[in-house]
């Protein structure tokens, strides 16, 4: 009963949260914010979008505390199992590219703030030059189970802001694999 109680106090949390902080949980919220950055027009409003989805997308965590003094902090991860993804905690892949050399990240809970403020900062109007979104068919072929919840492309305009992205260590051996193959 007790771990009934205290998991839907925790799920009772989560949806609070998300209805304050506008967070987005499914793959239905993830398609209409996808809708509405398709909308937009204008590249500064685009990445304002990117920006405050990257900062929301790190607030999603479960923490538990049991009555023995263990702690259990469980961050929501895209799993590889569609159907897990399809409930909650639909989160984007997204590439950096600059001519031929792209890093793949997608933002997985542990990060920490400061990881995140200097992604945001990196990501400005003066440091990007293009941003494609990619919603159809074309995104798993390239990336797979990674892609389903869409793919954000940011083409960065200066070599050292590529290399300043490169220097957060955001990269995962998996997609470094996939960018790099030619």
């Amino acid at each position: 009963m007790k771990h009934f109680l205290l998991t839907f106090l925790i799920l009772k949390s989560i949806c609070s949260l998300a209805q304050s902080e506008k967070l987005i949980l499914t793959e239905n919220e993830n398609k209409l914010w996808f809708e509405s950055i398709n909308k937009t027009e204008l590249l500064t409003e685009k990445i304002d979008l990117i920006n405050n989805r990257l900062t929301n997308d790190v607030n999603v965590y479960i923490k538990w505390s049991f009555s023995d003094g263990i702690t259990v902090s469980r961050f929501p991860k895209l799993d590889s199992i569609r159907k897990i993804r399809t409930k909650g905690f639909c989160k984007p892949l997204y590439l950096l590219k600059y001519k031929d050399n792209v890093i793949a990240f997608r933002i997985e809970n542990p990060i920490d703030s400061e990881l995140t403020d200097s992604i945001t900062e990196l990501i400005s109007k003066n440091n990007i030059r293009n941003v494609e979104i990619w919603t159809d068919d074309n995104r798993q072929a390239l990336y797979g189970t990674s892609a389903d919840c869409g793919v954000i492309m940011l083409e960065i305009k200066k070599r050292k802001v590529f290399k300043a992205f490169k220097k957060l260590n955001l990269t995962n051996s998996k997609y470094d694999e996939i960018s790099n193959y030619k």
